[in-house]
């Protein structure tokens, strides 16, 4: 799997601002991924993907709406957030099976 990106790094590979960049996302153009609650990160290949659909500069960045860019199945989003939050759901599962034993043992 491949490294995934921060916002400046698609800011810079698509030549656009870091604003920009947050617009995408807010529009649904590009698919961003909070990491730590806080953190936006991107798959590299949906950002080169996306890069044939955009021009270059901030105006055209704002009249590239949504509807240009594929709309991502509900399929890919589940398995996209179990990559990204599996080490969670696993801790979250180990606790709740050691306090399950617990209160089974005692």
């Amino acid at each position: 799997m491949e490294k995934l990106w921060t916002t400046a790094e698609v800011a810079t590979y698509l030549s656009i601002s870091e604003g920009d960049v947050e617009q995408l996302v807010r529009e649904g153009t590009l698919t961003g991924y909070k990491l730590g609650g806080q953190f936006l990160r991107f798959q590299p290949h949906q950002v080169k993907g996306l890069q044939g659909t955009l021009g270059v500069g901030t105006r055209q960045v704002q009249r590239a709406g949504a509807s240009q860019a594929p709309k991502i199945r509900w399929q890919t989003r589940a398995r996209d957030f179990l990559y990204f939050y599996d080490f969670y759901i696993l801790s979250v599962l180990l606790l709740v099976g050691v306090m399950v034993y617990l209160m089974t043992a005692g």
